[in-house]
Formats: C-alpha cells, sequence, structure tokens
C-alpha cells in the first residue's frame, strides 16, 4: 500500500506507512520527521548512515536531497514545517557546522 496521507493541518501532515513503500521527500531541508506510531527508517541523501525513529523521536531532514521514509512494519509519521523557513544563509552555516 502506497503512503496514506491521514491529515493536512497547518504547516504539517500525516502520513501511514507500509514496510515497502516508502514516503519520498525532496527539498525538504529543515522540515522535521516525528514518528507517532511503530518504527520509521530514513534514508537521506549524502548522510553517511541511515536513521531509525520509535514513537516519540524525530528527525530534522537535514538537505534538500532526496529523503526515503519507510515503515518498519507498519507505521505513522508526521512531517512538520519548520516554526520558520531556513534562510539559504542559515542552512549554510548548519552545514558548515555539521560538517
Amino acid at each position: 500500500m502506497k503512503p496514506e496521507l491521514i491529515s493536512v493541518q497547518q504547516g504539517q501532515a500525516e502520513y501511514r506507512l507500509t514496510q515497502n513503500h516508502p514516503l519520498r521527500l525532496a527539498y525538504a531541508a529543515g522540515q522535521y520527521i516525528e514518528c507517532l506510531d511503530g518504527t520509521a527508517w530514513i534514508t537521506a541523501y549524502d548522510q553517511e548512515t541511515d536513521f531509525v525513529l520509535r514513537r516519540g523521536q524525530s528527525f530534522e531532514v537535514p538537505n534538500d536531497g532526496l529523503m526515503l521514509i519507510e515503515a518498519v512494519g507498519a507505521s505513522s509519521v508526521r512531517v512538520r514545517l519548520p516554526s520558520r523557513p531556513a534562510s539559504r544563509w542559515s542552512r549554510a552555516v548548519g552545514f558548515l557546522l555539521r560538517n
């Protein structure tokens, strides 16, 4: 089953995910992924490792490259915009500080 959009509210969207059917995000730097239920596996462009989120954990999207969020079994996630959009300058500074 493809990712199912559960709800959309101002600045956020919730999805139900199943195994082998990832949610694809691009151009999402600064957005937050929160695991609402189950376990979510995240693969993000230009990251040396994948990330696993369990219920209540979150992840900030590090760049604008392709990112895949896949369920381990079944899960639900929330994609939330940052409280204010990051400027190119602040993203560049963040990138330099992380590397």
